[in-house]
């Protein structure tokens, strides 16, 4: 075999094995089970509603771990009767004799919450000294306030709020109760062996509940999770009241940590139907549309169509005295 012989086949066999490394890759693009565009649209949406969120809060929302996994591809046409039913916190009775300070412990969350540093917030919020603290108003609805205050001593402006089950809020206040933009984050403890490990909203507030643009969220721990429960992750859009309110931008999380997204409507809390879809075998309505096919739907009882909103925040009561 002479030399041009001998280059033509090299040249043949380099062109041949480049052929096989792009069909191979397009191989690996084409049965990735992860819809990678889904998952950098969802990452994008979040990231546009908390910079416009932060703009008026100050808040860094994307310290709170508001960003969602990885989104799956797969069929996740759910029958349920509603979302996940959240409980509350429940402490065990382990704080008496706790020492706490009051001014102390709320000046350090007040200074690491207005520098956006929210691992540190949690961290605190974890600590047998702040949850003593919460534990201390488990049975009235008042709550101990460190911030601005106007002349009469109500809370008015910036300021930071605890109370029971370990609940806190940060942001505006107008005249005594929570107006304007602000957190509202309940911490779970340590020990809770409960599905839920932290549920927080972000957005705007009206008459001391979330009224106006808003995200709610929930982290949870997925040894807890099962296969048959609806688990919200995200919802967003408008809330009156403390509920949803409108169209809502739902994403829904399984126990491996994908999410899909959904879209649907409410108003005042109640779900609408889909429209020209029908109910499901067991009579259960369809209630949300998946962002990527309008052909799935998360169907929901009838007991399960009403009351969607934010549980959990305390109302009313007015600050205790340090």
């Amino acid at each position: 075999m002479d030399r041009d012989t001998n280059v033509r086949v090299a040249m043949t066999a380099g062109i041949l094995l480049v052929i096989l490394l792009i069909l191979a890759g397009c191989l690996l693009v084409f049965n990735n089970p992860y819809d990678k565009d889904d998952d950098s649209e969802l990452d994008k949406n979040i990231t546009e509603y908390a910079g416009s969120s932060q703009e008026s809060s100050e808040i860094d929302v994307s310290a709170m771990s508001l960003t969602a996994a990885t989104v799956s591809s797969t069929d996740s046409t759910v029958s349920g009767n509603s979302f996940y039913m959240t409980k509350g916190v429940v402490f065990k009775d382990i704080y008496k004799g706790v020492e706490y300070n009051l001014e102390t412990q709320l000046n350090e969350m007040y200074v690491y919450w207005s520098e956006n540093n929210m691992a540190a917030v949690s961290d605190l919020a974890h600590l047998e000294r702040y949850e003593a603290m919460s534990y201390s108003l488990n049975y009235i609805n008042d709550f101990y306030y460190y911030g601005d205050t106007d002349s009469e001593g109500k809370p008015n402006g910036k300021g930071l709020a605890v109370y029971k089950d370990d609940c806190y809020y940060f942001g505006d206040w107008v005249n005594g109760v929570r107006q304007g933009t602000g957190a509202w984050i309940n911490f779970y403890p340590s020990y809770s062996n409960y599905v839920v490990t932290e549920h927080l909203y972000l957005g705007a507030w009206e008459n001391d509940l979330p009224t106006g643009e808003g995200q709610e969220h929930y982290d949870y721990n997925s040894e807890y999770m099962n296969e048959e429960d609806i688990y919200l992750q995200n919802a967003i859009g408008i809330f009156k009241d403390g509920k949803y309110d409108g169209e809502m931008y739902i994403i829904i999380i399984d126990p491996d940590g994908y999410t899909t997204e959904w879209v649907g409507n409410c108003k005042e809390g109640n779900w609408s139907s889909v429209e020209n879809a029908s109910n499901d075998e067991e009579g259960k309505i369809p209630v949300l549309s998946r962002k990527s096919d309008s052909d799935e739907h998360i169907y929901m009882s009838e007991e399960g169509l009403s009351n969607n909103g934010i549980g959990g925040i305390v109302t009313g009561g007015k600050p205790v005295d340090k």
